[in-house]
């Protein structure tokens, strides 16, 4: 039997061996939704696991309460010589909708992810009983996805410096290789002006709804000359009191998305000129408040990318040569900056978009194990692929080098 054989044949005699405590996993998870930086049930359940099956744990790691770092590693790894992969969670839900993103079957593949890669790691020999794959695997706990940008905090914790390789998977309506994942920026925009009568001395008044209105219709207006993939979307959350006050305080809320740091940075500029013109024309003023973890678009190791098409395709997982559709962001993009990833998107089992009830449901449901497992599978062999071939490993760094330059603009 050839290695790459044998090294299958351990993978997959993992997740079925451990497949009926992966979905209870998954279940726990998706039956006690936590909002972000609350996920303190999964935090638990996922690091008890984890060190019950011989991983070393660190809880509430880089002083977030519910982040955690479990890593195990070969009998002879040595820093610095030997790669360490990081398979990264997701556990937090939306309010109100619970799990309707999925992060349940996110933490489920890195677990089982983790549990076949030890298995490599401790169990493949060779005559005289060394290992015959050397690395560190480390499965690790990102809290907060949903808005709060607990990878960005990790990033800037050092929590990657020692990591040369990462991955995550995320459930989805299709299959999609490398997804068109943009970076967000979100603001909230507040204009001041001066109350008056709408009726007996509307000219006395500054109407800081017009400006709000202002800024809406103009980037409305500016849609024609954005790119592609640029979107800018917003509400107005709070509009005045009553229809005969002029409103003197309107505050608005902005995500402003571009798939690359130049291109972000070029969109930011140009609605902050829309927010300040709509002041200046209604003589208001404004206040600009930019939310702390900004999300970087997604740079995709497409050398790690086609390792997870080929070891994907041996369960029957098709990927369409273009991208599907732009999606929305994510703090992934930022892990994608400090190494080499990927983030696939695969098929949960029906055609649902994320973020609805009817995705919430498929999350939990019995069908969404198989394509689970299939991603699961699929970044295990990727971990072993780039812990064994050196030259694939060399081919991945080269292509982050050049594609980050070209990126970062």
């Amino acid at each position: 039997m050839s290695s790459s054989a044998v090294y299958e044949k351990v993978v997959r005699d993992s997740l079925e061996r451990n497949k009926d405590s992966l979905n209870d996993i998954s279940q726990d998870i998706w039956k006690n939704p936590e909002q972000k930086f609350e996920e303190f049930f999964a935090h638990s359940l996922l690091t008890d696991f984890l060190e019950h099956r011989g991983f070393t744990v660190a809880r509430a790691y880089k002083q977030l309460k519910t982040a955690f770092r479990a890593e195990f590693q070969s009998a002879n790894y040595k820093q610095g010589e030997d790669p360490t992969i990081a398979v990264l969670c997701e556990y937090d839900a939306l309010p109100e909708i619970g799990h309707a993103c999925g992060h349940n079957l996110i933490a489920e593949a890195g677990v089982a992810t983790g549990l076949a890669v030890q298995d490599v790691l401790r169990n493949l020999t060779t005559q005289d009983e060394q290992p015959k794959v050397e690395g560190k695997i480390v499965v690790l706990g990102t809290p907060a996805e949903e808005g709060g940008g607990g990878k960005v905090i990790l990033v800037r914790e050092g929590a990657f410096e020692d990591i040369d390789f990462a991955m995550m998977v995320h459930p989805a309506y299709h299959n999609d290789l490398e997804p068109v994942i943009l970076g967000v920026d979100m603001c909230e925009v507040e204009f001041q002006g001066k109350a008056a009568h709408a009726a007996c001395g509307p000219w006395e008044g500054l109407n800081a709804l017009d400006a709000a209105v202002a800024v809406y219709q103009n980037i409305a207006l500016y849609r024609q000359q954005m790119k592609p993939d640029w979107r800018v979307h917003g509400v107005i959350l709070n509009g005045g009191a009553k229809p005969n006050i002029i409103p003197d305080c309107t505050v608005s809320s902005y995500f402003i998305r571009a798939r690359t740091i130049s291109d972000l940075a070029v969109l930011k500029a140009n609605i902050l000129e829309i927010f300040h013109s709509a002041a200046e024309a209604t003589g208001c003023t404004v206040k600009v408040t930019w939310e702390e973890n900004p999300y970087t678009g997604m740079m995709h190791s497409s050398a790690m990318a086609c390792l997870y098409r080929t070891f994907s395709a041996g369960e029957g997982v098709i990927f369409p040569d273009f991208t599907v559709s732009v999606s929305g962001s994510t703090d992934m993009g930022n892990v994608s900056l400090e190494v080499p990833s990927i983030h696939p998107k695969f098929f949960a089992g029906q055609p649902l978009m994320i973020h609805s009830r009817d995705f919430q449901r498929l999350a939990g449901s019995p069908e969404a194990q198989r394509y689970t497992l299939i991603a699961a599978k699929a970044m295990a062999l990727t971990c072993v692929e780039l812990f064994t071939n050196r030259q694939i490993r060399d081919q991945v760094l080269h292509e982050f080098t050049l594609r980050k330059a070209t990126f970062t603009g």
